[in-house]
């Protein structure tokens, strides 16, 4: 039987709350091969011992981590649609979606890099991306259907139309192509998602 406890007082939860912000920093500055669960701890100011007692090892640290990872990048996406309200732009919308995706890669840079290499290493953490992606994709065809634009293969355009909105933040986030001039990058990427909505 294993030994690891979920916490049920407040002063537990915040503790293992913190060991999980302390592997999402030390994931960001040292890499996920190069932390220790010492170094966790440390950051996390408990004992090794506190972290296993909340945590079998690293690895499920680290799946506890990507999945915070995702609240704070997907959250605000779905703050944002529910608390839009008709009548609205579909294309000031979906700039300020860009705009936020943008603002939390920014943010979250380094993280980013390191929870991306580890979805191509490891099958579980490349699950919980699947799982974010399929996630905020039925958040945004809820929003859409519930506004009344619906148009055929929407699963496979929206997830299409997220994609490009995750390779624009990617491409001036990381990339910063010196020939690209961002503002008409941004603006091709809005035309080529209303294009491919049909709207």
């Amino acid at each position: 039987m294993s030994s690891v406890r979920e916490p049920i007082k407040v002063t537990s939860i915040d503790k293992k709350n913190r060991i999980i912000n302390a592997g999402l920093e030390a994931f960001s500055i040292e890499g996920y091969y190069n932390t220790t669960t010492a170094k966790i701890a440390k950051r996390a100011n408990v004992s090794t011992g506190i972290v296993y007692s909340y945590f079998k090892d690293k690895k499920d640290i680290l799946i506890y981590a990507v999945k915070r990872y995702f609240e704070t990048l997907y959250l605000p996406i779905e703050n944002k649609l529910k608390n839009t309200n008709q009548p609205f732009d579909l294309r000031l919308l979906v700039n300020d979606i860009i705009n936020i995706s943008s603002e939390k890669h920014e943010e979250e840079k380094a993280l980013h890099e390191e929870m991306v290499a580890m979805s191509h290493l490891d099958d579980d953490v490349h699950h919980i991306f699947m799982e974010g992606e399929n996630k905020i994709t039925d958040e945004i065809i809820n929003f859409l259907e519930n506004n009344n634009i619906i148009f055929n293969n929407m699963k496979e355009k929206v997830h299409m139309a997220y994609n490009l909105i995750e390779n624009y933040c990617h491409e001036e986030i990381f990339h910063k192509h010196e020939y690209i001039n961002y503002n008409i990058f941004k603006n091709l990427v809005i035309d080529s998602i209303l294009n491919l909505l049909q709207i």
